[in-house]
């Protein structure tokens, strides 16, 4: 029996998350797998408290469903790791940490499970089975950290924008 290669267990771990969270997305965007549907998630965004509500509900479900693809596909992972890490921790904080840790109470175990495997994607070289390294463009670490900065740090400022928001509204 063959062992399994470092590049094969990376390439396993991120085609299945990836494909994870398409579907997630897809529930989103197309009302897939049960899913909300567009219009539905956006007023589940809205009722979040975020102050663009269609923006952002559009952002996330389709940075889910491009992003997951892409994921899959090892296509410019340091970015869509970022981006998707990004996502999830919004997800934590704005739905879930309220509710304890365990997913049986709503809580957030689950997308935490998700940020840590998305987080260690992106900080890992591109694994021999990607686009990455068929293309030849990978980034690493550097970009990842970079992309994961200005994102969190725009999602940060968009939420405190949308505590300001609340409190004159």
């Amino acid at each position: 029996m063959t062992e399994l290669t470092p590049d094969l267990a990376l390439t396993v771990v991120r085609v299945a998350v990836g494909l994870v969270l398409a579907g997630h997305g897809a529930q989103k965007v197309f009302g897939a797998f049960q899913g909300p549907g567009l219009e539905r998630w956006h007023g589940a965004v809205a009722s979040m408290g975020f102050a663009q509500p269609r923006i952002m509900g559009t952002l996330a479900a389709f940075v889910e469903l491009f992003g997951g693809l892409m994921l899959a596909a090892g296509f410019l992972t340091p970015i869509v790791a970022a981006a998707l890490a990004i996502d999830m921790a919004v997800a934590i904080i704005k739905v879930h940490w309220s509710k304890g840790m365990w997913v049986t109470n709503g809580g957030y175990e689950y997308p935490l499970v998700l940020f840590v495997v998305l987080v260690m994607l992106g900080l890992a070289r591109p694994a021999m089975y990607s686009l990455d390294e068929a293309l030849g463009i990978g980034g690493g670490a550097p970009l990842f950290i970079a992309v994961l900065a200005i994102g969190g740090v725009a999602t940060a400022a968009a939420g405190m924008a949308t505590q300001g928001a609340r409190r004159t509204a």
